[in-house]
């Protein structure tokens, strides 16, 4: 069952959290010693809440905070209270006997993908997450887990990239995805039975309003930062306008500012390289009749 880590390691939302609280402390000139004894928690669970480590504050004390640092417009008060509850925690993901141990890294990644006003992604190995068709998602577990995922496991995944698709009921977001060609031809059950109905179901929605997918040509010349995948995230305001996800052997590496910025770059030089729209679905269909096109 997944579980909460239990230790300090900052997350993502925390660390937000934490550098916003000190810019409000700073702003008006407060120590960390005085707010401390105004709002009545310990000195060092201060601290550590504004190093973004995992150190929880009740909801009455953010929002004693909130009105310390004067903080009454209520669109920041509702991100800053938003922000205290889900920085460690993502009770839609969690608590659920049949789903894996999701950490901090995953977490930070649903939750952005929950917030974003635009998902853009660059896939280089696998068929983008947000367009896996059920048999794709069940073929790519069961060769992450070497065929030892149980079927209620196995249902708990398929609903969960089912429900990410969907964006949970809320309102549908814009996703583009630039698609390298060599990805398009990759079996992912070793019989080849999977990849067919998945590039079917690619290229109706490859130049659809809302999700638009496009493939890099095996022809392109090389994209520098194209070695790997990576998904950039378009946050609304009051977050920082961009961050970005790139994949390791032991989880996600979560970036923001600067280098969000650099992987944002990458992928307009990416969109610039790959076929439009229009020629990607063509492609991406032909593939689906015939893979040796």
């Amino acid at each position: 069952m997944p579980v909460r880590r239990d230790d300090d390691e900052p997350s993502l939302r925390s660390r937000w959290l934490g550098q916003r609280f000190r810019e409000l402390r700073e702003d008006l000139g407060l120590t960390l010693r005085f707010v401390a004894g105004h709002v009545g928690v310990e000195f060092a669970d201060l601290a550590a809440c504004e190093r973004g480590q995992r150190r929880l504050l009740k909801s009455e004390t953010v929002k004693a905070l909130l009105d310390l640092y004067r903080v009454f417009e209520q669109a920041e008060r509702d991100h800053l209270l938003r922000l205290a509850r889900d920085a460690f925690r993502l009770p839609r993901w969690e608590g659920n006997f049949d789903g894996p141990d999701l950490d901090t890294s995953m977490l930070d990644y649903l939750w952005l993908e929950s917030v974003a006003e635009r998902v853009r992604c660059y896939s280089a190995t696998l068929i983008p997450e947000l367009v896996r068709t059920p048999a794709y998602v069940e073929s790519v577990v069961r060769r992450e887990f070497e065929s030892a995922a149980s079927d209620a496991q196995m249902a708990w995944w398929v609903q969960t990239y089912h429900d990410r698709q969907t964006f949970n009921g809320g309102p549908p977001i814009e996703v583009r995805a630039v698609v390298a060609e060599s990805v398009l031809r990759r079996s992912v059950d070793g019989a080849g039975r999977t990849l067919p109905e998945q590039l079917e179901y690619l290229a109706k929605t490859a130049d659809a309003r809302r999700t638009q997918v496009r493939v890099l040509p095996a022809a392109a010349r090389y994209v520098p930062g194209s070695d790997g995948s990576f998904t950039l995230f378009d946050l609304p305001a009051p977050y920082p306008r961009l961050a970005a996800c790139t994949s390791h052997a032991h989880g996600l590496a979560v970036h923001d500012e600067r280098t969000a910025e650099q992987y944002a770059h990458v992928f307009d030089r990416l969109c610039a390289a790959a076929l439009d729209p229009t020629e990607s679905a063509s492609l991406i269909s032909r593939l689906a009749t015939d893979p040796t096109t």
